[in-house]
């Protein structure tokens, strides 16, 4: 459905539109033959907010088509996120010295990485995602409670034992459509010394290092500094400190915010502008142009290194369905032999017997470049390129 003619999802201004993606394609889907004829591209812009620097997509496609069977994101499967939820532990251990927690909701839970981990600090935890809608997890600790479902479709009162008096949202709020809405509806739930950890990736930080393979279908918000805060500042929260995790996602802000008024407030930070926005964006496709005319002119074999969920953006924005690769290899042997529905090329389990000491292997998994780095050192390829400049 469009969301033309809307405002703000953050402050409530007005939208101008920045960025056009004709036939833009899905992410996150993995499948063992492209099915002919099958509608994998939608149309999609991005639009942004002067005010308060948000930037939303103009377009919201049906759950159905964004998280259906294929949708292959699972918290444990990423490489991030092990550290990424140790990060989050860390930042309450320090804000909160050992505290014990009545109640823990998590807002998109996933398969509980996070969750599982605050259970040891909660006398209760209870966790919303709509991956369980199927069939409920096993083996979860005692004190656990999972609702299968999106969050827009909770009732509060019925799924609460007790007022939470801690809320975890990790990079879930960009995904759902009318966040003030349904964090105004959290916050009236929680309890009155409840706390707000909300983690999202950081829009400042992707269009200062020219990451905009990192817009898709999924990440309707995009959320920076100086819109979170308004957000949550308008529905009666109070900021108390914020961090960022530099190893997460190219950048990741982290912001708390109470219930209960506190003393120490942050009233202004510049946002990125439109202006900023457009100019960032037409120097990134040009760069992406000029990389992909350098590779595809470069001898011998090429090969793209990480078969990233995020993989088809990267090829959208080369204007390339990456034939001159001969494939693309990853160490999760759970998706060789796997493709992509709208990327032509095939996934390969390195193995002994492929030597790419002649070849140029080109990481495709951005967000894992200093890993894949590494990897490659045993791998000893000729040369090594990466889109990204800064990683």
């Amino acid at each position: 459905m469009a969301l033309k003619d809307v405002c703000c999802a953050a402050c409530g201004g007005g939208l101008d539109r920045v960025v056009d993606l004709p036939a833009f394609p899905l992410t996150g889907i993995f499948v063992k033959e492209a099915e002919p004829g099958k509608r994998d591209v939608f149309d999609q812009a991005v639009l942004m907010c002067e005010r308060c620097g948000h930037a939303q997509l103009e377009i919201v496609l049906e759950p159905f088509v964004l998280y259906g069977e294929q949708y292959a994101h699972r918290s444990s499967a990423s490489h991030l996120t092990s550290s990424s939820s140790d990060f989050i532990c860390n930042y309450i251990e320090e804000r909160f010295a050992g505290k014990k927690f009545k109640n823990v909701f998590e807002i998109g839970c996933n398969d509980l990485v996070l969750l599982r981990k605050m259970a040891k600090r909660a006398v209760h935890v209870t966790g919303v995602d709509p991956l369980w809608r199927a069939k409920q997890p096993e083996n979860i600790p005692g004190n656990m409670k999972i609702v299968g479902d999106f969050v827009e479709n909770v009732d509060f009162e019925v799924l609460l034992d007790e007022k939470p008096d801690l809320i975890l949202s990790t990079h879930n709020i960009e995904h759902i459509v009318n966040p003030k809405e349904q964090f105004s509806r959290v916050f009236e739930a929680a309890a009155d010394d409840a706390f707000f950890v909300i983690e999202v990736p950081d829009m400042d930080c992707m269009v200062a290092n020219l990451r905009f393979d990192q817009v898709f279908h999924q990440h309707l918000h995009y959320f920076g500094f100086s819109s979170l805060l308004k957000l949550f500042t308008d529905i009666g929260a109070h900021y108390v400190n914020h961090t960022m995790n530099w190893h997460n996602w190219g950048g990741s802000l982290i912001m708390c915010f109470s219930k209960k008024q506190q003393r120490r407030t942050f009233d202004h930070v510049r946002p990125v502008t439109t202006e900023e926005f457009k100019k960032r964006y037409a120097l990134y496709r040009q760069n992406m142009r000029s990389f992909r005319q350098m590779i595809e002119g470069m001898p011998g074999k090429k090969w793209g290194y990480g078969a990233a969920q995020m993989l088809p953006s990267l090829a959208y924005h080369l204007d390339s369905d990456l034939s001159f690769f001969e494939g693309v290899l990853d160490d999760d042997v759970r998706r060789a032999g796997y493709t992509y529905p709208t990327v032509r090329i095939r996934i390969h389990a390195p193995d002994r017997n492929l030597s790419l000491k002649d070849a140029t292997v080109v990481i495709t998994a951005l967000d894992a470049v200093r890993p894949i780095m590494n990897r490659l050192r045993d791998l000893d390829p000729r040369f090594i390129a990466t889109v990204n400049q800064v990683f």
